[in-house]
């Protein structure tokens, strides 16, 4: 499957001007698969979820940012922050190696937890971070125009590895770890290498003498892909004690415009999530025994939450209902939920002394009321920012147009606009460096009736 454009295009337009991609990522990704064969552990572990790691292969491009698959969309960070992971480090040299061993475990935790979409998104997020390490500018931290050259100028249909058979990184999830670990510090150095070599020749612009080593590193590139691929699913089929089932579903109303983003369940105090389909429905397999606290949110469905004792071996039921009223188009809009953290809620972003929310859609036409509920003595401003959707299938390469901005105050604490081409993703941006609960309570963006907004 090509890249999705789509899942690209629609509300990128937070701080991705610095973001650069290793232009053959789904390429690289394919070339891996083509090595697997229809009866490899992972093939038969994700079924139909396989080939879409073509797609998710470019997760990690996606920090704070809306992604799209098929019928649905999610927040790239649901598959790129957890705890043990909760900075997004950046994809060169040292950044670039913290991440490997987290996203792998999780990867792993995923494959035998979580059903197959879900789990194929943890995979394609680790995915990213594997092939970005084979990526001569990644290997040398270089940036801007010459990064582009030293990794995007390859002829892509060049990209195969036939008659490569994948090899097993290690017997074991630490020896095999340990293995990945080792084979990225192999072609790390061969990527750093051929940067060297190739840099003067991108900067003349002589792209003959830049293809044959760019290319050379997204062979190697699709080797240790297709090394780690077949490692984690022998790991996963491998015989691991039964535990238990964790199932139910969360009972929604969506709001108008984001109908098509699932409710996220985590089991606080764990390292536990998964995102449910848009039926509502969510399971979990091979979990702990014991008491857990399970919560979910959704856009435009606030958030709920639940006890419950797990059994070993045995299959619980906890259905949740978000709110039937709350149409808060935040998640983790009062900053309760630290999953991911316990030093910042979730679905927040401490940025320069601010917290910025998450990224919310607006529909064309539609209207919308903002309110901030401030602290009494509250410290710090409220800031509200548009941008209009954009649908340039690369945004990340450059800031969206026609920014714009407004600020809340204790006595002016209610905004109200309507969804435009010029407005179509809005953003809260707290400006205080301790906590955003410093400044508010809770934040809520809900749509409303003409009639409502002019009462």
């Amino acid at each position: 499957m090509a890249l999705s454009r789509r899942s690209i295009g629609l509300f990128g337009f937070l701080s991705l001007t610095s973001a650069q991609a290793w232009g053959p990522h789904s390429e690289i990704t394919q070339a891996a698969l083509d090595t697997l064969g229809t009866n490899d552990a992972l093939v038969l572990r994700l079924g139909a979820e396989t080939q879409r790691l073509t797609n998710y292969c470019w997760m990690g491009d996606f920090h704070r940012l809306v992604f799209e698959e098929q019928a649905e969309l999610f927040y790239a960070d649901d598959y790129l922050l957890f705890p043990g992971a909760t900075p997004q480090w950046e994809h060169f040299g040292p950044w670039l190696k913290q991440t490997i061993r987290p996203c792998f475990r999780r990867a792993l935790q995923a494959l035998r937890t979580e059903n197959a979409p879900n789990a194929a998104r943890w995979v394609g997020a680790l995915t990213h971070f594997v092939e970005d390490t084979g990526a001569p500018p990644h290997a040398l931290a270089l940036r801007g125009g010459i990064h582009t050259a030293l990794e995007c100028w390859v002829e892509t249909n060049a990209i195969h590895v036939a008659g490569y058979r994948p090899q097993r990184l290690g017997e074991t999830d630490d020896k095999a770890l340990d293995g990945l670990v080792a084979r990225l510090g192999r072609i790390d150095e061969l990527a750093r290498k051929r940067g060297q070599s190739l840099r003067l020749y991108a900067e003349l612009g002589i792209r003959s003498k830049v293809k044959p080593g760019v290319l050379e590193c997204a062979l190697e590139t699709s080797r240790v892909t297709a090394d780690l691929l077949h490692t984690l699913g022998r790991l996963a089929a491998s015989p691991t004690p039964t535990g238990a089932v964790l199932r139910g579903t969360v009972v929604s109303t969506a709001a108008p415009g984001v109908e098509r983003f699932p409710a996220k369940v985590v089991l606080e105090g764990t390292g536990f999530s998964t995102l449910a389909g848009l039926d509502g429905r969510y399971q979990f397999r091979g979990l702990p025994a014991g008491e857990f606290r399970v919560t979910a949110l959704r856009n435009g469905g606030g958030s709920a939450s639940a006890a419950v004792r797990l059994s070993a071996d045995q299959t619980n039921d906890c259905n949740l209902s978000l709110a039937p009223k709350s149409m808060n188009l935040f998640r983790n809009a009062d900053f309760k939920l630290r999953w991911a953290s316990t030093n910042a809620p979730d679905c927040w972003y401490q940025v320069k002394g601010s917290w910025e929310s998450e990224v919310a859609p607006l529909r064309m036409g539609q209207r919308y009321r903002l309110a901030a509920h401030f602290q009494n003595d509250a410290a710090g401003t409220v800031t509200v920012r548009w941008t209009r959707r954009y649908d340039h299938p690369l945004p990340m390469f450059r800031l969206m147009p026609r920014l714009e901005t407004t600020t809340l105050t204790p006595k002016n604490n209610v905004l109200l606009c309507t969804g435009s081409a010029d407005k179509g993703v809005m953003q809260v941006v707290v400006k205080n460096s301790t906590s955003p609960e410093a400044t508010l309570q809770s934040v809520v963006l809900e749509p409303v009736p003409d009639e409502t907004e002019r009462r």
